[in-house]
């Protein structure tokens, strides 16, 4: 059992948090300035003047310094050292963080950090020289060498792209199960802690508003006065049709036949997302598009979001929802009743839990 009850004031930002888990992965989810980051901050003895209480498997670390709480923790920048090679940075985590044990212990941990995490081929490079997604999984590995009681992820996906998002939402995934290590994130994205988290912890002005499985409070956004926080997003139940190589044929329940990217390490999607901003929307099928998913969809209304539109539309008999400009629905003509084409990329249908 992991908790936290926290009090804080900053300013006009008034912090009071508690929260209270057992899932192998939880998740803070908000928006920005909602408090996430300080809560996270708070948990690894980051944050000086926040009080209250945080507890790991029932003891008490709110009292000890950072370094003494046996916590893992992944900035949103990696903070990896530029002039060194992967296996120095790692090994920072392992003897510059006080890591204690046998020789032996500290081998074999090494070894299965860098089994789980796959960076065999990368030890010798330069962290100069990695991609972002590179980066992050070297960055997680120095965290979790010291056998941390909780690792923290501030936004760990939030500056990949969406192939790399997915081709690392496995790594993460496996790092309860193998290495027996908890995990909590934060995260604005809906699709990462749908993929990533058993139970998530929605905060708003600094205090948490409502918890449960992603699914049930994405779902219920309404009730908790989250769809501006959320935006809004398209969820399916799938099956596969077919497998060819990169790729997955799928099905909703409604009978669209989509394909999507078969991420590495993930189980075949029994439930898929798509973010509302990554759908396209024509008046006509544009022909040949490097979109694989092109398809007529009727519009069924359209209200407001902030400084956009949400267009609600039916597409073989299932709800979707576009973001748009009021500039590009009038351009396009969008009212009730119109039929349209919506077009998908592979790489932006996301499995979810």
């Amino acid at each position: 059992m992991r908790s936290f009850d926290l009090r804080a004031s900053y300013g006009g930002f008034e912090l009071q948090a508690a929260a209270r888990w057992e899932s192998p992965c939880a998740a803070l989810f908000g928006a920005s300035g909602a408090g996430k980051s300080t809560v996270l901050e708070a948990i690894a003895g980051l944050r000086p003047g926040v009080r209250g209480s945080v507890e790991l498997d029932g003891t008490r670390v709110d009292r000890l310094p950072a370094h003494r709480r046996c916590i893992g923790w992944v900035p949103q920048d990696s903070a990896l050292f530029p002039h060194k090679s992967v296996r120095e940075n790692l090994l920072f985590g392992d003897h510059g963080r006080g890591a204690t044990g046998e020789a032996s212990v500290r081998e074999r941990r090494f070894d299965e950090v860098v089994e789980t995490l796959e960076l065999e081929p990368l030890l010798e490079r330069s962290a100069a020289d990695l991609s972002g997604g590179e980066r992050q999984r070297v960055a997680i590995g120095r965290a979790l060498l010291p056998a941390p009681r909780l690792l923290l992820l501030d936004e760990p996906l939030a500056s990949l792209d969406r192939p790399l998002r997915a081709r690392l939402v496995p790594y993460l995934r496996d790092i309860p199960e193998r290495m027996g290590i908890p995990v909590f994130l934060v995260s604005h994205d809906p699709l990462e802690v749908s993929a990533l988290a058993q139970e998530v912890f929605v905060i708003e002005a600094g205090r948490i508003v409502t918890s449960g499985a992603p699914a049930s409070v994405f779902a219920s956004a309404a009730s908790w006065g989250g769809l501006r926080t959320l935006g809004a997003e398209n969820r399916f139940e799938v099956r596969v049709l077919e497998r060819a190589g990169g790729t997955l044929r799928i099905e909703t329940a409604g009978g669209l036949a989509l394909s999507m990217v078969r991420v590495e390490g993930f189980p075949e999607p029994e439930r898929v997302a798509v973010r509302a901003e990554d759908v396209l929307i024509a008046e006509r099928d544009p022909g040949v598009v490097s979109a694989r998913n092109v398809f007529g969809a009727d519009v069924v209304r359209i209200e407001p979001l902030g400084e956009q539109l949400l267009v609600h539309l039916e597409a073989a008999g299932e709800p979707w929802c576009v973001k748009i400009t009021p500039q590009a629905a009038k351009a396009l003509g969008v009212e009730p009743g119109k039929r349209l084409v919506l077009l998908v990329k592979a790489h932006q249908i996301l499995p979810v839990r």
